[in-house]
């Protein structure tokens, strides 16, 4: 009677160690999953469609403020980078608004449509693009999901 108790509280114990690995891996698969990390200094008052394109030649890096990539789009709505690529996985972007004299002003997400990437080739180079559409007069969920 106690060998057989023994084989269950053992063969329990095991079961519950192999929970908890699993579950620890799959905890760890989650929580260290990629993020975008990206700033984006928009020129005050901007309003509509930015194009960031990455591995430019020629074009100057990404500063970085902490994790995050710092992108100064232009007036123009672009900005060129040599970064090779962008970032990719769970968009933690922050986006502001950025006055003449430099002050920052948080963009409302809802005034924000992130519209996706894209590639185009010159020769043998391969040039990645990010798009996003911002407003300030049609904030909100219709416009954060189909920027409209």
């Amino acid at each position: 009677m106690a060998t057989k108790r023994l084989k269950y509280t053992v063969g329990a114990v095991a079961t519950c160690g192999l929970i908890l690995v699993l579950a620890l891996v799959v905890y760890l698969g989650v929580t260290d999953s990629s993020s975008t990390d990206d700033i984006y200094l928009i020129p005050e008052g901007y309003e509509g469609d930015i194009q960031v394109n990455y591995n430019v030649a020629g074009a100057p890096g990404l500063a970085k403020e902490g994790k995050y990539d710092v992108i100064p789009i232009r007036a123009d709505g672009t900005f060129d980078t040599s970064k090779p690529d962008m970032e990719y996985g769970l968009v933690t972007d922050q986006y502001f608004y950025v006055s003449q004299d430099g002050r920052r002003t948080p963009i409302d997400k809802s005034c924000v449509n992130v519209r996706g990437n894209g590639a185009s080739e010159t020769g043998s180079t391969v040039i990645r693009h990010n798009y996003l559409k911002i407003t300030k007069t049609k904030c909100g969920d219709d416009f954060r999901a189909w920027g409209k």
